[in-house]
């Protein structure tokens, strides 16, 4: 289900299905930036699916997804356990309530991309610099499916690829899966998205009590 909110105007009618090639591909990328460009906010219900060779089988989480653009983030676990991550600034905070600990990291500006692209919120215009992307259409009312694979050395160290399903009426990615280059698997959907709703200033921000064990790491430095 998505959500339109009454100040958000529906999305543009685009023929772009009768087109091939990088031509359709070149169309489909201007039509999810035209549209990643009115979203000012979003909060929506995520599926998250882990798959690892540290775990024994996948785990699946989920909870709630908010975002403000330009790259206010945070992710709200709910099941099945508790956490909190808030990406602000320069800086990825992950808080545990129920361990009462958390770690805040500032990242570069390098590094806060990849944090973008990992949100799903890097602009799809700005990852053709950064990816190279290719595109496969199912046909009927199944969603446009992108596979993007990095080719700078620093997300090539972390990702072998990213595939991305936007849904063919709103343009927006609905399913994101990351490809990691340790093998690891993970993959996001976003249900019952509700377009540029009205978001309180307190829910980006994030109050530790005193109580809870707080680490710092400065990973930014020398990294640009």
């Amino acid at each position: 289900m998505v959500s339109l909110s009454a100040a958000d105007p529906a999305p543009k009618t685009v023929s772009i299905d009768n087109l091939e090639g990088s031509a359709k591909l070149d169309a489909l990328i201007q039509r999810v930036v035209e549209r990643q460009s009115t979203l000012h906010t979003l909060e929506a219900e995520f599926v998250q699916l882990k798959e690892s060779a540290l775990l024994l089988e996948a785990v699946e989480s989920t909870g709630v997804f908010l975002f403000r653009a330009p790259d206010l983030v945070r992710w709200d676990y709910r099941r099945p356990d508790s956490m909190v991550v808030l990406f602000a600034e320069d800086t990825v905070t992950t808080y545990h309530p129920a361990q009462a600990r958390a770690q805040k990291i500032k990242v570069s500006q390098k590094q806060r991309r990849f944090v973008r692209v990992l949100a799903g919120t890097q602009p799809l215009d700005d990852l053709t610099s950064h990816f190279s992307i290719t595109l496969a259409d199912p046909g009927g009312q199944a969603h446009y499916r992108l596979t993007l694979r990095p080719v700078g050395n620093i997300l090539s160290k972390k990702l072998l690829s990213v595939e991305i399903e936007v849904d063919r009426k709103l343009f927006l990615p609905v399913i994101i899966k990351y490809n990691e280059a340790d093998g690891d698997r993970t993959r996001y959907e976003f249900k019952k998205m509700v377009i540029n709703p009205e978001i309180d200033d307190s829910r980006f921000s994030l109050e530790l009590g005193a109580d809870v064990k707080l680490e710092t790491l400065d990973a930014s430095a020398g990294i640009g």
